[in-house]
């Protein structure tokens, strides 16, 4: 199905990203909230060298949350949004003060937490949890849009794994590097025989090579 198809592409071609470790590592929890704040609106590329000096300087939850404003936004500098990390620094103090440094399992919980919306809550609950969310962002949207020739607003149904996390980033992932939004990769693509836009873009190009 849909699912296997997309996992199976996943594991042999994504990318090893510094945020991505093992789900029993005590860092799991810091190392997905901070690269998830960085990485709004931000691309992967960009974030990578930031993150990782992020962590060297600031190794874990408790020490971000100890850490005053100054010595984050420095650390933020040019990376732009400084608002993200204004509230990354509020969001640790709250979690370590209220929550034993351990990110709520419950969407409002999460949600209410500063700069976290539908968006960043539904991604770290599917990648900390394994919880059965889709996380729509620019790449999801487009892979999704093309997938069906329609806007997908909940499209979790579509999908049945129990691999609910490394669903998430698999779209992501497969948005960036293959369902890219100029000259995607379609020949290299493990789901174009369900896709829509392939379909049609492929008698687009037959009807051209009849005309000639």
């Amino acid at each position: 199905n849909l699912s296997k198809k997309i996992l199976s592409w996943y594991d042999n071609n994504k990318r090893i990203l510094p945020w991505r470790i093992s789900q029993k590592s005590k860092k799991k929890h810091y190392y997905r909230i901070l690269s998830e704040f960085m990485l709004q609106q931000t691309q992967v590329k960009t974030v990578i060298p930031y993150f990782k000096n992020f962590v060297h300087k600031v190794p874990s939850l408790k020490a971000l949350s100890k850490s005053n404003e100054k010595k984050i936004l420095k650390l933020w500098e040019g990376l732009g949004y400084y608002s993200r990390a204004k509230n990354l620094h509020k969001t640790s103090r709250i979690l370590i003060n209220k929550h034993k440094g351990i990110i709520p399992e419950n969407f409002t919980e999460l949600k209410a937490l500063p700069g976290i919306g539908d968006y960043t809550a539904n991604v770290l609950l599917a990648l900390i949890y394994n919880q059965p969310r889709i996380a729509i962002d620019g790449n999801v949207r487009r892979v999704l849009s093309r997938l069906f020739k329609a806007n997908v607003e909940d499209p979790i149904n579509l999908f049945e794994t129990k691999r609910n996390g490394d669903l998430v980033e698999a779209l992501m992932e497969f948005g960036a590097l293959i369902c890219k939004p100029k000259n995607p990769r379609c020949n290299e693509c493990e789901i174009k025989k369900m896709c829509a836009y392939y379909a049609s873009e492929s008698k687009i190009q037959f009807k051209r090579k009849i005309k000639i």
